[in-house]
């Protein structure tokens, strides 16, 4: 099960998005976003919100939480701070409605993936790399998708998990707690013989691999750009051999008569 929720409107002029495409599931979250306010506008209202929303996005990301004003984020979208708190009604609405607009999109490219393969296995264990490679996958066609569509601040993911806000930690628990579970639950059949513990440590590793690689800190090509396709290929392909490597392997224990001696040397 998925905290996620269906997107409750079809697109302006046709019906709902198409299953597992990136561009109709980013487009759908963007919408649904702008309409996820204190008022609840009509669509009409979906540019203004969208305004804002990436005003807020490029100040959270740059700021944090904690250190960007609604005063700033009005000031940024070019509008009024009336105006602001009367659609959104609050700065932590308007965190809410930033981190479910890039967040959810993924979430539920994730979830669609996990979704095939687990049907196409009929019940027996996945491969850890199909695994890894639905969990990591979905990141990077959403973010291509973006960039063709807007500029997305490349330091938001990083903001959001190392943001010591409250706001944002208690956010960002909801978001990700249902896909969490499900990756792991699918981990722990295909590796029975790992500790449920350790499976998830590695998968936060892998996390903060993938933060590392969104926050522009590779050098390299690898990261999609405007027109740039599937540019992002081979490094994804990197970190999903790294990941799955690192998911795969058992800590060893450390030998204790090698505290001195070797490790001096």
């Amino acid at each position: 099960p998925t905290t996620l929720g269906e997107p409750d409107f079809a697109e302006p002029g046709g019906g709902p998005h198409r299953r597992g495409n990136p561009k109709d599931i980013l487009r759908t979250w963007s919408l649904r976003a702008c309409r996820t306010t204190r008022r609840n506008p009509p669509r009409t209202l979906a540019p203004f919100g969208g305004c804002l929303l990436d005003a807020a996005e490029r100040l959270f990301g740059e700021n944090g939480f904690d250190g960007t004003s609604m005063r700033a984020l009005a000031s940024a979208a070019d509008t009024g701070l009336s105006a602001a708190n009367y659609h959104f009604g609050s700065k932590r609405a308007l965190l809410t409605a930033v981190m479910r607009r890039r967040i959810n999109p993924v979430n539920e490219l994730r979830l669609e993936r996990l979704d095939a393969l687990e049907e196409q296995a009929a019940g027996a264990p996945l491969a850890e790399e199909a695994i890894v490679d639905a969990y990591l996958r979905p990141v990077f066609e959403i973010r291509a998708a973006s960039i063709q569509r807007d500029a997305s601040s490349p330091w938001l993911a990083a903001r959001v998990y190392s943001d010591p806000s409250e706001a944002v930690s208690k956010l960002k628990r909801e978001l990700f707690v249902g896909v969490t579970e499900r990756f792991l639950a699918a981990l722990q059949r295909a590796l029975p013989h790992r500790d449920p513990q350790d499976l998830e440590i590695a998968q936060q590793f892998t996390t903060g691999l993938l933060v590392h690689v969104l926050s522009g800190n590779v050098d390299g090509k690898g990261l999609a750009e405007p027109g740039g396709g599937h540019d992002y290929e081979p490094i994804l392909r990197r970190l999903v051999r790294f990941a799955t490597a690192g998911l795969t392997s058992t800590p060893g224990e450390p030998a204790a008569d090698n505290a001195s001696g070797e490790h001096q040397r």
